[in-house]
């Protein structure tokens, strides 16, 4: 069985550089259900779709990463935070979230998440 991914964050070359890392790390055990530039859109693909791993974007226009978790937390998705800012860890660490990741996300650190989670 794959496990589900999606991806919300605002900056798409960041989404495509996921994908590639992640295709890369364990593209054959991974469907990347959706992807989203858009954090309220994103939350709509969260609710429909139920990804197993959901890779979030802490700062985005509208609606922060941070908030939209505040949104979907009740449903059963490990989240990792994605943030290009080290100071937002410190509001990450408040959450359940299942792993953060600073940008540029390192391939090393970004493998050693998906082998936790596969």
């Amino acid at each position: 069985m794959k496990l589900k991914i999606g991806i919300i964050d605002d900056e798409q070359h960041a989404i495509e550089t996921l994908i590639y890392d992640l295709m890369e790390i364990a593209g054959d055990q991974l469907d990347i259900l959706f992807t989203s530039n858009d954090p309220f859109d994103g939350a709509r693909a969260v609710r429909i779709s139920k990804p197993d791993v959901l890779f979030l974007d802490v700062v985005m226009p509208g609606l922060s990463g941070l908030e939209l978790y505040g949104l979907i937390e009740d449903l059963d998705i490990s989240v990792i935070f994605v943030t290009a800012y080290s100071e937002n860890i410190s509001m990450i660490s408040r959450t359940n979230a299942a792993g953060c990741l600073l940008k540029p996300v390192m391939h090393d650190e970004l493998e050693q998440i998906m082998h936790t989670l596969i």
